[in-house]
């Protein structure tokens, strides 16, 4: 009976679980969707009828450059303030999901229809306390409008609730999918608050005079190339640093080169200056006992004459 009761207090958990928070074990998609592409589980790109038509359809289809978009999605920054103070500078996206985005959303807007926009869903990972990380999901959908590339971010790092997938994956497989948000034109998502770098050709979209984070305005190929010429100027200002770094190293290796020879000028200059003090006490030294010599008759004059014009020679 026990057993019995276990095993339906487990289940009714699950079924709890499974309705409460914001995941479904199967996904939902519309009719209108289509996918551009599917990698592995809640990784995808599909095109979705758009969320709202009285803001127009959209300027499908339409090609952008894949590079391009690389550059421009790499300008996409903002800054964060560490535990210990101070700010990084921390990019919207990871390099990977970067790759991933250009890949396919240049060739889903090539072939997108004016009523379509496109989802996308991919993983990654958030930090969780300073070094450990947790695998995670961005989402949202993109469109192209006015010469602006559309982003709205529905997710944005959410994670990955190990203890659902657990009780309702226990083999551990992760085939669990997830129903996300993939934003909306006529609700701000509250998942993405950051407030992005300014850089030329992209902006967070306002609308009644409310900034709206969430939704990320891109003129692609303006802000392609603001963000490689920040690169270079980054690169020119490394380069520069280094040549001082060079040149002040080698006035102090100069410098060191110097005071090496000065030390070793003086240490020569020292050892004659002895040497001349040394020779002269000597030569006083024996002229002294040569003078005690003849004041005790010891030698004669005519020895004491020569032995001094002798010593006196040795100057």
């Amino acid at each position: 009976m026990n057993t019995i009761n276990n095993a339906l207090i487990s289940f009714i958990i699950s079924l709890v679980l499974f309705f409460s928070t914001a995941v479904s074990a199967v996904s939902w998609f519309g009719d209108d969707e289509e996918i551009i592409w599917e990698g592995a589980v809640n990784n995808y790109f599909k095109y979705a009828e758009l969320d709202d038509s009285a803001f127009g359809k959209n300027d499908h289809p339409f090609k952008v450059d894949e590079e391009e978009l690389i550059n421009a999605l790499s300008a996409l920054a903002y800054t964060e303030t560490g535990l210990l103070g101070g700010e990084t500078v921390v990019p919207v996206f990871s390099y990977s999901q970067i790759r991933i985005l250009a890949e396919y959303l240049s060739k889903g807007l090539s072939e997108a229809k004016p009523n379509q926009d496109i989802i996308y869903a991919i993983g990654g990972s958030s930090k969780k306390v300073i070094i450990l990380t947790r695998k995670s999901y961005t989402t949202g959908s993109v469109f192209y409008k006015d010469n602006k590339l559309n982003i709205l971010i529905g997710e944005y790092n959410f994670l990955r609730s190990q203890a659902m997938e657990k009780e309702l994956d226990p083999s551990g497989r992760g085939d669990i999918n997830y129903s996300f948000s993939h934003g909306k034109r006529t609700k701000k998502s509250n998942k993405f608050k950051n407030s992005l770098l300014g850089i030329a050709g992209i902006s967070q979209k306002a609308i009644n005079g409310k900034l709206r984070q969430d939704w990320i305005e891109i003129d692609v190929k303006v802000a392609a190339e603001a963000y490689l010429a920040s690169k270079e100027a980054e690169e020119d200002s490394g380069a520069s640093n280094a040549r001082i770094l060079k040149i002040e190293a080698a006035k102090l290796a100069k410098q060191r080169r110097e005071m090496r020879s000065e030390m070793a000028r003086l240490r020569r200059d020292m050892n004659k200056k002895d040497k001349a003090v040394s020779s002269t006490r000597n030569i006083e030294d024996r002229i002294t006992t040569l003078d005690e010599l003849l004041a005790k008759e010891l030698i004669s004059k005519e020895e004491y004459a020569a032995k001094r014009k002798e010593i006196l020679n040795d100057i």
